[in-house]
């Protein structure tokens, strides 16, 4: 079983993780929707961070972000991807992939995870929505 500290750092983490694939990507392509639609998932994944951090901070327990060998390996993988086809398609679906893991394992968590705080709940709750909102805005790209 998790404790709700764990499931604040795995949104934490997931958020962070969520960024930093937007970050990696946004640098390879120019499509102005496409860009719009990055730069919007990107300020949703800072406010989930944030707020998750901010939740932490409030039980006295400090942020654990990813770490810098994932942080690394997810920015060379992508760069990868990237570098060999740069168009919307395969931002969109390197994106969808990413969210889909990313709903996976917070689903995962949340179920591993007795909430008694409401508010731990609804942010966990907002991660999967927006991850699954993000397959759906990048599905158009596709």
């Amino acid at each position: 079983m998790l404790t709700e500290t764990q499931l604040l750092n795995h949104i934490y983490q997931t958020a962070e993780m969520g960024r930093e694939g937007i970050h990696s990507v946004l640098r390879y392509t120019s499509e102005p929707r496409l860009v719009n639609a990055l730069s919007q998932q990107l300020s949703e994944y800072e406010q989930l961070q944030s707020s998750a951090g901010a939740m932490l901070h409030a039980r006295g327990e400090q942020a654990k972000g990813i770490s810098p060998v994932a942080k690394l390996s997810s920015e060379a993988m992508s760069s990868m991807k990237a570098l060999t086809d740069s168009s919307p398609t395969k931002i969109a679906e390197m994106m969808i992939q990413g969210s889909t893991m990313g709903v996976t394992k917070s689903l995962r968590n949340i179920r591993d995870c007795t909430v008694e705080d409401e508010e731990v709940r609804n942010l966990a709750n907002k991660l999967v929505r927006t991850e699954q909102n993000n397959i759906e805005q990048m599905k158009q790209f596709l």
